[in-house]
């Protein structure tokens, strides 16, 4: 009697290795491919290298303890303390510095310039010089702003120049930060500015002064981080938020904190701005 021609097994077993091999293999692509993507957006988002260790963070708001004069604020969990520090400009006055030191500020960052809101000339603060030398005596680290009212990439640069001109003999060890805003008060040669031209200035500006050798930062208020910037385009650059709520949040997190605007330290008559910069615990 003839037998009847079944399917070998050898035969359905190579078709379902042949499957799983395919199968094995989509997943390796599929991997490889959210991989790529991963490393590509990480490559783009990162923040600069710096050699005080920044990067734009979440604050939990839990961690952060709202004393007088400065916060304080410390995450052992991911290694973050806070410095507290001001900011200041002419403004201020004459400053007492070794009062401040011993106010409990840790650093400073310093008006050096500005540009005009009508005329467009770059012009030093007029307390500048004081201010640098006095809060690097007083042994406070020290950084600056420039006050923007560029036009354009190419005036931003020319910004850049300004201020590296400006703190070239100066132990600038702390952020050199680019604050450009709105000027509520009157007319200004910025009005009309798109949210795309001050992202191109602000990229322009943290370019040429990181090529200098020093660490750009940009300064946004939540106007204009929601409204002005985009943020992704800049979340490569240590972040100045000013937010003068008690739970501040930017999407992107950022790596200074101005908390207020209307503090008060010895050394220094009159309000002042007070700020937390987001270091790595020692």
């Amino acid at each position: 009697m003839s037998q009847p021609l079944y399917p070998r097994r050898p035969q359905r077993r190579a078709k379902k290795s042949r499957r799983l091999l395919l199968l094995a293999l989509a997943a390796v692509f599929l991997v490889s491919t959210a991989v790529t993507i991963f490393v590509a957006y990480h490559a783009h988002h990162s923040i600069i290298k710096n050699a005080l260790g920044l990067r734009n963070i979440q604050v939990d708001h839990v961690l952060l303890q709202t004393g007088s004069p400065f916060y304080t604020y410390e995450d052992s969990g991911k290694n973050i303390i806070a410095s507290p520090g001001i900011d200041v400009s002419t403004f201020q006055g004459e400053i007492d510095w070794q009062a401040v030191k011993e106010s409990g500020a840790e650093f400073a960052i310093i008006r050096a310039a500005y540009r005009g809101y009508e005329t467009g000339r770059l012009v030093p603060d007029d307390t500048f010089e004081k201010n640098i030398q006095g809060a690097a005596d007083a042994g406070l680290q020290v950084g600056v702003y420039l006050y923007s009212q560029a036009l354009n990439e190419a005036e931003a640069e020319e910004e850049a120049d300004y201020l590296l001109d400006l703190i070239r003999d100066y132990p600038v060890g702390y952020p050199v930060v680019y604050d450009q805003e709105e000027y509520s008060a009157g007319q200004t040669r910025t009005d009309g500015l798109s949210g795309e031209q001050a992202t191109l200035n602000a990229l322009a500006f943290c370019r040429r002064i990181y090529k200098a050798g020093y660490l750009p930062m940009i300064y946004v208020n939540t106007d204009w981080a929601h409204n002005m910037y985009d943020m992704e385009k800049l979340d490569h650059y240590p972040v100045w938020y000013a937010d003068y709520t008690a739970s501040p949040s930017l999407p992107g997190g950022f790596a200074m904190w101005q908390y207020t605007d209307e503090g008060r330290i010895s050394g220094i008559e009159g309000p002042v701005d007070l700020n937390l910069l987001f270091l790595p615990a020692e």
